[in-house]
């Protein structure tokens, strides 16, 4: 096919050349001219030369067309033959087969890429999720444990507060007020600070409680029953007549006391025991100028009447009972005022001052704190 391509081009060339060589030599102008020029004779040297240059330039261009020709031969066969080799292979039964197998290996390194792709993709999903809810389980959880301290303090402001209204357990309340400022330090809100404070203020006022010397109290009423039992044995009386018994006039001093000291004094002698039946055992004789001191049974039960309401003033001071405490110096007071002991103005200044101190003062009000972080919790609400 390519043979016949340069030969129609060849003959096609050759026409066109001869075409132009009519046309030159129908041309009058041309005629004319050569007419009037002269005509030079070439030389047979030149045209040998013009002859065998245009040979060798036919003969090299035969010989490349004749080499393309063989090339394009060859080539045309190598395509033919690898036309043919494929055709072959195509058609062989284990080319055919195995090409089948690395199809299907293909399909299924592919559906298992894909398989790989989705599950991929399900574990960064997995993941992300994993993550949000990490996050916000630690969140829940860090919340939570805010509220149960919360909660933590709370009770233990409960508890300050109850074991000092109920037990007046100063030390238990100190400590409980001072644990709950420690859960809600460890909080670290910004809107906790007010009850913190609130707290701070009631446990100084709590170390700055005046609280009783009870010891003290015991002590000087040990001391009170030391100075009337002086005062009874040291009270002189007045010398009656040398040759007479002296016999103390007791209805006088019935006829001073009250009512309720003389039930008093009758429950209490009824339950001591101290009726004295004889009188001559506080009837005492002087002799000439000689002055002895002389005690009555009334007396005797005046003094231990006395005694025993300051030993009942202890007992109440034991039990921090405030109002028989009060009750008991009241009665001794008023025993006293109507007796004749001789240091009488001193045990009563010392009562009246024993008086003055409460054994339960008045304590104070610490739910302020409590009120706070009630209302604290209820407005910044529960983690759900």
């Amino acid at each position: 096919m390519p043979a016949e391509g340069i030969n129609k081009l060849e003959k096609h060339g050759m026409t066109e050349q001869n075409k132009g060589t009519e046309q030159v030599n129908s041309d009058p102008h041309i005629d004319q001219t050569k007419d009037s020029t002269p005509v030079k004779k070439p030389t047979y040297l030149g045209l040998v030369i013009i002859s065998i240059v245009t040979l060798l330039g036919f003969s090299s261009g035969y010989l490349v067309l004749q080499q393309m020709r063989s090339n394009l031969d060859q080539a045309q066969q190598t395509i033919t033959q690898l036309d043919q080799t494929i055709k072959d292979l195509q058609n062989d039964g284990r080319m055919q087969q195995f090409s089948s197998q690395i199809d299907s290996k293909l399909v299924r390194n592919q559906q298992q890429l894909d398989a790989l792709s989705e599950h991929l993709q399900a574990l960064t999903q997995d993941q992300s999720k994993t993550a949000s809810l990490a996050n916000l389980a630690y969140q829940k959880v860090i919340a939570s444990k805010n509220d149960w301290m919360l909660h933590e303090a709370a009770h233990l402001l409960r508890i300050a507060q109850h074991r000092l209204l109920l037990a007046r357990d100063f030390d238990t309340a100190l400590a409980a007020l001072h644990a709950a400022d420690q859960r809600l330090q460890e909080i670290d809100a910004h809107d906790l600070t007010p009850i913190r404070e609130s707290i701070g203020e009631y446990v100084q006022m709590l170390k700055e409680f005046p609280h009783p010397d009870y010891v003290a109290l015991q002590l000087t009423l040990d001391s009170l029953n030391k100075e009337l039992k002086l005062g009874l044995v040291d009270r002189p009386k007045q010398s009656q007549s040398a040759e007479s018994p002296s016999i103390p006039d007791t209805d006088s001093g019935a006829d001073k006391e009250d009512e309720l000291v003389v039930a008093t004094k009758k429950f209490l002698l009824d339950m001591l025991d101290y009726a004295k039946s004889a009188i001559n055992d506080s009837v005492q004789v002087t002799r000439g100028d000689q002055q002895e001191p002389m005690i009555t049974s009334e007396q005797k039960q005046t003094h231990d009447l006395i005694s025993l309401k300051l030993q009942a003033a202890q007992q109440a001071i034991m039990h921090r009972d405030d109002l028989v405490y009060q009750r008991e110096l009241d009665i001794a007071l008023d025993m006293l005022k109507h007796s004749d002991i001789k240091n009488k103005t001193t045990i009563i200044t010392t009562i009246k001052q024993l008086k003055l101190t409460q054994l339960q003062p008045e304590l104070p009000d610490i739910s302020l704190p409590e009120k706070l972080l009630a209302e604290y919790i209820v407005s910044h609400g529960e983690v759900e």
